[in-house]
């Protein structure tokens, strides 16, 4: 490698360590707060908070996402934020495209996140820079 091809390279890879700056931080801060969203359902569910919320019509509705099926999917919930936030960390340090764009996804997906405010726009901010060639090309 000479030492042009070298600077080219640095360029490029500095180029998309800020390029990805942004989104990175974005799915941090989704992961964070689907943490803080699943730390809330779980406490509600583990003290039966969230079983008084159902009304006429939707009680049938309300008992499948509490008690212990809640507990669960609250803890599916976590698991899937540990994704998005080892995905992100990993799209800072530019490592595995995969794994950041397996985050990206999954930040989209409106019952996963924390919420399709905070969740969706970033997820497709964070799409639309992993797919840039110049992007894609700097991570290893």
């Amino acid at each position: 490698v000479t030492a042009g091809a070298s600077s080219t390279l640095n360029f490029t890879s500095g180029t998309a360590a800020t390029q990805v700056n942004g989104p990175a931080t974005g799915l941090i801060v989704t992961a964070v707060l689907g943490f803080m969203v699943q730390a809330l359902g779980f406490l509600g569910n583990m003290f039966g908070f969230a079983q008084g919320l159902g009304g006429t019509g939707s009680e049938s509705a309300m008992a499948f996402f509490t008690g212990t099926m809640g507990i669960i999917l609250n803890l599916v919930g976590v698991a899937i934020g540990v994704v998005i936030l080892l995905g992100a960390l990993k799209m800072k340090r530019l490592e595995s495209h995969g794994f950041a764009m397996a985050a990206s996804i999954l930040a989209l997906v409106p019952c996963v996140s924390p919420c399709c405010l905070v969740g969706l726009p970033i997820g497709i901010w964070s799409l639309v820079v992993l797919m840039k060639p110049e992007v894609k090309a700097a991570f290893h």
